[in-house]
């Protein structure tokens, strides 16, 4: 059975967001196989260059708001469009510097780019072009990223081999170029588009289909200011974002603490990206057929028996951290996936874009701040145990809170709503 039925335009945002998510995977391939050759060209320290990653999260959190007011008031395709050019632009003038300190510019024009591009634009364009599979389609997408990434990754590393980094940023800075003729040419929004998002003709009762798009159920953003369940909600999703953070270790713990080699810790990595990609698809499903609870437990299950594995390789076999890091990133999108989707069930579509952008802010800000804590744990105890059992006690807590969300957001949802 095809994803979307009929001739219906949401089958060419969807083909969009492929393209786009695809060019943010090369992207997202930028940094890590970098740095090496950086630093030793320029003679930097690792902390210098890792620095322009900072600015370009700091510039990004800065425009979230901006972006979800420019995605609802303007040309979507326009915008995204233009947004896609100037991640380029940024990309291809990193090839040309001669000082590390010119890469933070860089960083700032990739970042404010990324705002109209990245974790804020991709729920909103979903939100507003599918009302029904809007969890499988989200899923989808961020698959692609993550595909892509990890292509890119492998990529990218021969490209620099053969190359030298700095045709490889001008290789790189092509690829996401290339997206935004798509962008101007497919992505609009329903309106522009002169269609119902995809799925409204479905909705549940003869009221909700007598319903315009425009008129559909959702808190205000001070409304939501005044519910404990957005407050809930906003923990649930900082939780994620924090827990999140530990699944990056898996390289690093099979190294410093099972004594490995670096090959033996890239291929953990790599296999907690392909259970991260397989989440991303059926995390989506899940909440589409059983709802954001089922989800909520997806997560919490395979994180703690993912990370549990993973402690155990220490005093059994190291082999087992591939299975350990595999089963970890079967929930690795639940701060990608699972966040935006609780999200829109409490607070409703009708400003679900503004009211995600300024979770965002707090997301990034909050829980991405304190990411560098994971580490600490290793630094202090010699361990990654605790941040191993740290990231499952977030992900168990996020589903206590989350249901504790759902359950309070179910007494004030009208009744035809769908979430």
């Amino acid at each position: 059975m095809s994803l979307i039925e009929g001739r219906h335009y949401s089958k060419k945002i969807l083909i969009a967001l492929i393209i786009l998510k695809f060019g943010a995977g090369a992207m997202m391939s930028s940094t890590a196989n970098f740095i090496a050759p950086v630093t030793k060209d320029f003679g930097c320290l690792v902390s210098e260059f890792t620095l322009m990653i900072s600015i370009m999260a700091i510039s990004m959190s800065l425009l979230y708001t901006v972006a979800a007011r420019f995605l609802n008031k303007y040309r979507i395709g326009i915008v995204i469009g233009i947004a896609c050019i100037c991640e380029g632009l940024g990309l291809a003038l990193l090839a040309t510097y001669n000082s590390i300190y010119w890469f933070y510019l860089s960083g700032v024009i990739i970042g404010a780019a990324q705002a109209f591009t990245g974790l804020v634009a991709t729920p909103i364009i979903v939100n507003m072009w599918f009302k029904k599979k809007t969890g499988t389609v989200l899923g989808i997408v961020i698959a692609v990223q993550q595909t892509s990434t990890i292509l890119f990754g492998i990529i990218s590393g021969q490209l620099i081999t053969s190359l030298g980094w700095r045709m490889t940023y001008f290789v790189i800075a092509a690829v996401v170029t290339a997206t935004a003729p798509f962008m101007f040419a497919l992505m609009k929004s329903p309106k522009e588009a002169g269609c119902e998002p995809y799925g409204m003709e479905e909705m549940s009762t003869v009221e909700d289909r007598q319903t315009p798009t425009d008129q559909l159920w959702g808190l205000t953003l001070k409304e939501a200011f005044k519910k404990a369940a957005f407050w809930i909600t906003l923990l649930t999703c900082l939780m994620y974002s924090y827990g999140t953070s530990g699944f990056g270790h898996f390289a690093s713990y099979s190294t410093l603490e099972l004594n490995e080699s670096v090959n033996f810790g890239a291929l953990a990595g790599v296999c907690m990206s392909l259970g991260g990609v397989l989440c991303s698809v059926l995390l989506g499903r899940i909440n589409d057929r059983f709802g954001v609870k089922a989800g909520l437990v997806w997560g919490a299950v395979w994180c703690t028996l993912g990370f549990s594995v993973a402690i155990l390789a220490k005093y059994s076999s190291h082999y087992l951290v591939f299975l350990g890091a595999f089963i970890a990133g079967l929930a690795y999108s639940m701060y990608t996936v699972q966040c935006p989707l609780i999200v829109r069930s409490v607070v409703g579509d009708k400003h679900y874009a503004h009211i995600w952008a300024v979770m965002m802010i707090a997301n990034s800000s909050i829980g991405g701040g304190l990411a560098f804590t994971i580490g600490l744990f290793y630094d202090k105890m010699g361990t990654y145990a605790g941040a191993f059992a740290t990231c499952i006690g977030m992900f168990i807590m996020a589903l206590v809170t989350g249901v504790i969300a759902e359950n309070m957001a179910a007494k004030y949802k009208p009744r035809f709503n769908v979430s």
